[in-house]
This record gives structure tokens, sequence and C-alpha cells, in this order.
């Protein structure tokens, strides 16, 4: 909910008219997050004391003083927050009202935190924050800006301490999505609708999903939408992303939002380098796929053995639990066990379960460009599926017909192609195209939503912000979800192909090419030959009668 007279808002105005008229450093949007992760952990802690101290009569700082006091307070917020801010001088507010406009303060403020936050050892929120403290030390030098820089960037955390994490009217979060669209922080997010889509489809049917995973995650906001649709039934979350920049957004992103962060799993990697994330399959895969991949043969042998090394451990897992009278809770916190378990399968010969060897006319997808989809398919569990965001290049690029034929007629990967509307894509065409492994029939559902959609404006939408915020209504999205789970073939709208006809065509995946979507008059092309016929005729019968009349007027040329 947003309400207008907030203080929230209002100090989101003041900063976003502020900071547009400041020449920043790029490394301000490392302060802006950072700034945002101190105030939410400040605030926490605050409120977490005042709680505690309700009855007392002790204010924050003699609580502070007494050391038997204090070790209570460590212990209690350790169990509830898995963090504590160890000297009350160390809140936000404290050190930023009486020395953000001094010199010399942001050094001292990017030091601060990190020497007076300790976790507990049940979470591993450090490895995190660890990262992160490590990242503001190596991208920032503080002594590189300008005296005009520092005050400025000193300005804008002055104003980030003043937010109230706690304010329903406006929330936190929604403050720092907001920002993240704003010239404070350059953010290579995915399109809302995007996120819309592929969320929607992968809960479509689904009653729990234990595990998900996107290999490219940019911002983050592909998880947080399951996390927003079922809420702790997502137990374990991972993802990847080779932009610095964008994998602390989506730390601190996470962490403002109080997601379950010990069930977690981020990696500042590139996933085309190496999918696995800690030997796991995942019930559900959604992301935005790049445009430039690069080629991916290079790694495809260690991705192999990454994949039968995680099915071998799956395989040996399941016999544990199934004659052992084991939880998966159980299994998972028992690390003698996984040690071991690690050491048998390493041991385990895994030659002959190492992919797919391509031979005869698929022996060119060793060098082919997108390649690591089906590794992505193959760390799908059985009942899994995949929804990607991928260039509609991908539908009927010639390099690409082999890999499409492997996907269609050799695997029956490809189960929905969705061409979305080209009104609100950004940039370049895109589909989303939806991938099972345990699929039981050959026809490929089409959904052409190009001609047949309502949009709404975001929820993320703010007064100043410039970028296209335009999300799918949910009746439009409704219809999407009822064609794509009863594969309805709908006029104008959704057609079942069978693979015979794809086949025929080449194995174009073009959604064009099966979904008639055209609105105006058909011409008979039979027609249109008699015609011409008939034109024909009554041309050379005109110019009979001419050179007729020619003649008898003994008219010559």
């Amino acid at each position: 909910m947003r309400n207008n007279k907030s203080i929230n808002y209002k100090i989101l105005r003041m900063l976003m008219s502020q900071s547009r008229g400041y020449k920043l450093p790029p490394e301000t949007d490392y302060i802006v997050m950072y700034a945002f992760l101190y105030k939410y952990c400040s605030d926490t802690i605050r409120d977490f004391l005042l709680f505690e101290l309700r009855d007392k009569e002790l204010t924050i700082d003699e609580a502070y003083r007494d050391k038997g006091y204090q070790e209570h307070l460590l212990f209690d917020s350790l169990k509830l927050n898995g963090f504590y801010i160890k000297s009350s001088e160390a809140f936000i507010e404290e050190v930023v009202n009486n020395n953000y406009s001094k010199p010399g303060f942001l050094p001292d403020f990017l030091k601060i935190f990190p020497e007076n936050i300790v976790f507990s050892s049940e979470y591993h929120n450090s490895d995190y924050f660890d990262y992160l403290f490590a990242t503001i030390d190596n991208e920032i030098d503080t002594f590189k800006f300008t005296s005009e820089e520092a005050h400025n960037i000193g300005e804008i955390i002055n104003l980030i301490s003043q937010f109230d994490v706690f304010d329903s009217d406006f929330e936190f979060s929604d403050i720092f999505n907001i920002i993240s669209d704003s010239n404070l922080m350059q953010i290579s997010s995915n399109p809302e609708y995007i996120n819309q889509i592929l969320s929607r489809i992968v809960l479509s049917g689904k009653k729990t999903i234990n595990s998900a995973y996107d290999p490219f995650i940019k911002d983050g906001e592909s998880i947080m939408k399951l996390y927003e649709s079922i809420g702790y039934g997502l137990k374990y979350c991972y993802g990847k992303d080779s932009h610095k920049r964008n994998y602390f957004y989506t730390l601190v992103k996470f962490f403002i939002n109080n997601l379950p962060f010990n069930d977690v799993f981020l990696k500042n990697e590139d996933a085309l380098d190496s999918i696995d994330i800690n030997g796991a399959s995942f019930d559900v895969i959604l992301s935005k796929i790049p445009i430039a991949i690069k080629n991916y043969y290079s790694s495809n042998i260690n991705q192999s053995r990454e994949i039968a090394k995680r099915n071998k451990r799956s395989e040996l897992e399941s016999l544990i639990l199934d004659n052992f009278g084991m939880d998966g809770d159980s299994f998972k916190q028992d690390n003698e066990l996984n040690i071991a378990l690690e050491n048998l399968v390493e041991k385990i010969n895994l030659e002959n379960e190492l992919g797919t060897d391509f031979v005869g006319e698929y022996e060119s997808l060793k060098e082919s460009e997108f390649l690591f989809l089906l590794n992505l398919v193959d760390s799908l569990k059985e009942d899994g599926i995949m929804a990607i965001s991928i260039s509609e290049n991908f539908l009927f690029k010639n390099s690409l017909e082999t890999l499409r034929k492997y996907l269609t007629c050799k695997k029956n990967y490809i189960d929905t192609i969705i061409r979305i509307p080209n009104e609100i894509v950004r940039s370049r065409p895109e589909v989303v195209i939806v991938f099972k492994k345990n699929r039981t029939n050959k026809d490929i559902l089409f959904i052409d939503m190009a001609a047949d959609y309502e949009t709404q404006r975001s929820g993320r939408a703010y007064p100043g912000l410039f970028r296209k915020n335009i999300v799918l209504d949910n009746k439009t999205m409704a219809k999407m979800e009822n064609v794509y789970l009863n594969k309805l073939t709908i006029p104008k709208f959704s057609n079942l192909i069978s693979l015979d006809e794809i086949r025929c065509n080449a194995f174009n995946l073009s959604v064009s090419r099966y979904v008639d979507t055209f609105e105006g008059e058909f011409i008979s092309l039979d027609e249109v030959a008699v015609e011409k016929q008939e034109i024909e005729s009554n041309i050379k019968s005109l110019n009979v009668k001419i050179e007729k009349m020619m003649d008898e007027l003994d008219i010559r040329f």
C-alpha cells in the first residue's frame, strides 16, 4: 500500500529531486545499496531492543553498558534475527546525524557497519556480508572523490538514514525497488512483464515448489515473484550472476525483503562456466537468457560431469532416505553423512553418464551457442519445469535448426512457446519457451499474445521515473494460464501443433507460422487468377477492335 502522506514518501520525493542535479561517480550505487542494508539492519536491531526493553527500566544505551544484559540480548538477537550490532553508537542514525557533512565521513561510514555487526553461526549470512564488505573495499576509493561528490553522497546517505524501515504505508522494500530504477543505481533489471509470465507459468498446476534456480538472476525479481506467490513453501532458491553490481544488489534486496536467507544460495559467477550450485536438482528453472551467448563447447564436458555427479548423488540420497527412514532435513543437517556421500560419488566411474555424445546429424551441436539449455533441462527434477525468455531469433535462425530438431524431435523437451506483445517489449522481440523433461505427447502449444492482451501500470511505477512500467493485466494473464494448462486451441490466439507439421516446416518454431492473427479480408489466389485471365482476354479483344478501326480509317503508325 502506498500513502503519499507517509514520511517515507516525502523523504523519497526529496531524495529523488535532490539527487537529480548531482554529478555522481559510478561507485555511488554500491554506497547507496550499502546504506540501505545498513539502515535495514540498524532499525531491525533497534526495534528488537525496544521490544526486549519494553518492561525494563533501561534505555538502549544503558542496556549496552550492562555486560550481563548484553550477553542475553546478543544471544536472543542471533537466534531471532541472525545478526546483532555490538554498539549503540554504531546505529546508522547516530553515525550519520552529526557527521555526514564533515570531511572524512565517507571512509568512516563504510567501516563502522562491518566492524560492528556479528552473525549467528547457524546462518551463512556472514558469507554474503563478507562478500559485500569486501566489494566495498575493492570497488570504492573515497579519496578519489572530489569534495563536491563526497558532499553529495553524504546528503544521499543522510536521507536514506531517515527512512522508516517499518512504515506500512510506504514499505522500505518498495523504496529500494524504486531507487534501483533511478539514476542512483545502474541496475540491469529484467522487464517486469517477463518475470510476470515466467513465474505464472512455472507455478501453474503446481501445488508445491521446493527449489528454484535462475542462472542469470540480474535483479533477483524472478525469485522474488515466486516467494510472493508461494511464500515459505519455496525452501531453497539458487541464483547466479556474473555481474558484481547485480549480484550485490540481489543480496541486499533479498535481505531487506526478509527472505529466509539461510536457504538462499547465490554465486557471483557465470552460469555458462558452470550451472552447478551445491549439487542441487531443481523443481523450477526460470530466467531471461542474455542475447549475447558465448560458444559453449569448451565448458560442456565439465557441465556434463556436474550433471552426472548430481544425478548419481540424487539416486544415492533417495536410496538412503527410502531404506533408513531419514527425512530430508535430517539428511541435510548430517554433515558427516553428506561428506561420506560426496566421497562415494567421487569414486564412482561416471564416464558412461557424461551426457549426450553427439554423432551423425547432431554432431554439429558440439559448437552450438545455446547448448547450455540441454544441461539446464538435465538439471531439472523428473517432474520439473523450465521457463525461459529468449530472443525470437532462436525460433527461426538457420544455424540453430539442428538444435531445434534435437530439442523437439530427439528429446521432446519443448512444451509451449509464447510470443510476447511487441508493443510492450523494450528492445528486440522475445518469446517465452517452456521446457519439460517427462512429456508424454509430442505436440507443442503456440500462444501469440501480440494481438489479444491488455496492460496495466506496474506497482513499481513512480513519478519522475521514465522507464516503461507496463505489465500485463490479470485477465490477460489468466487467459494465458488457462490456455497453457489445458492446451487449448483458440482462433487468433493459440494452436496445438503436431511434431509432423513442425518437421514439414524444417523445425521453424516461429509462433506466427502456427497461429494466424491476420485481421484483414482473405483473397483467394484462384479467384485472382481467373480475374487476371478475364482481363487479359478483354485486352486482346479490345486490341483486335482497335486494329480493325485503324484499318478502316487507313491509320498507320
